[in-house]
């Protein structure tokens, strides 16, 4: 385990240097854990860029004075977008490039990325046709990934950094990696899919772009609101509704008596943001768990029997169609 003291000495040394001119994009960080990261990253550099992308400016506006008074040097760009929609997150990578290229930025140095929701009411699917679990939790993902690589190339040591839930990897349904038929769907089955094709799909672009540092980490149980904001959907029976509010109060008590606070979180997923114990180590993808250890290979049996049969490929390739496809249904609609 990497004791929290030492992530502080670490993260407190890094900013001792008062590195200047970095550049960070920051998705799914308006609350919650990715908000704590933003937080805790901000503080670390001595006039960084920020780029949060999220669905509401207004919203976001005391977050942001508060970001600006940590840091006074910083510079905090918001840009609103619904990045279940990838049409916007297309748009919001685009908006980055054409900022960068003004500033004569030609880098993104660091990409944090936590968006998602808990899969509870059933199938749900955006404009674009995807399910709205998977477009957050990993097609939105993924997309940010290829948009801005070549941004991420120009930095000297850039890091892409997916909190979701790594180790936690299981069987895909291989004939249905999107759970398009309902049949397939289920609560876990979408939370165990997102998470392979995250691990997997990352595993890939980490080859692909054997300069950047590429990580998936596992937050463990930390005391958010995420579950106490659970409902059942209007028109739900009250059987499902009192089935929502059980796990919702339960998992929400589990939290706060067994989790660690975001603010913790926060200072963690920094650090695996910035921190060099993180190696290229020739393009392949760290998966790092709750205490801030890399998980070892023999913990993740599902996944490296995955890698070894060409899964990190054919997901890739199955994830480039939905892509695809999606941003067609978008510009025909």
């Amino acid at each position: 385990m990497t004791k929290l003291s030492a992530i502080r000495e670490a993260n407190a040394a890094l900013k001792s240097e008062q590195r200047r001119g970095v550049v960070a994009v920051f998705v799914g960080a308006t609350s919650g854990i990715g908000l704590h990261t933003l937080r805790t990253t901000v503080t670390l550099f001595a006039d960084p860029t920020v780029y949060v992308v999220g669905r509401s400016e207004a919203r976001f506006a005391d977050h942001r004075a508060e970001l600006e008074r940590l840091n006074p040097g910083a510079r905090v760009v918001f840009l609103q977008a619904d990045v279940s929609l990838l049409a916007d997150v297309d748009a919001a990578c685009d908006r980055i490039a054409a900022a960068a290229a003004a500033a004569a930025e030609t880098k993104v140095d660091y990409l944090y990325m936590s968006p998602g929701l808990i899969p509870i009411n059933g199938p749900q699917h955006t404009r674009e046709g995807l399910d709205t679990c998977f477009a957050l939790s990993y097609y939105a993902r993924v997309r940010f990934v290829e948009k801005l690589a070549p941004l991420l190339r120009g930095a000297p040591a850039p890091r892409v950094l997916s909190v979701l839930a790594a180790g936690r990897e299981g069987p895909l349904v291989e004939d249905d990696l999107g759970l398009e038929d309902e049949k397939n769907w289920s609560t876990g089955a979408v939370m165990r899919h997102t998470t392979t094709l995250t691990s997997l799909a990352l595993e890939h672009l980490a080859r692909q772009h054997g300069d950047i540092v590429f990580l998936h980490a596992f937050p463990g149980l930390v005391r958010t609101d995420i579950f106490a904001r659970l409902e059942a959907p209007p028109g739900s029976s009250w059987l499902w509704k009192l089935a929502v509010l059980l796990v919702s109060r339960g998992v929400t008590a589990l939290m706060w008596l067994r989790g660690i606070t975001p603010e913790e979180s926060g200072e963690r997923q920094a650090w695996h943001l910035t921190s060099p114990e993180f190696t290229r180590e020739g393009g392949r993808l760290h998966q790092v768990n709750e205490h801030s250890d890399e998980i070892a290979p023999s913990a993740m049996k599902v996944f490296e029997d995955y890698k070894q049969e060409g899964w990190p490929e054919r997901v890739w390739e199955y994830t480039a169609r939905v892509i695809e496809r999606a941003l067609i249904a978008t510009q025909s609609a």
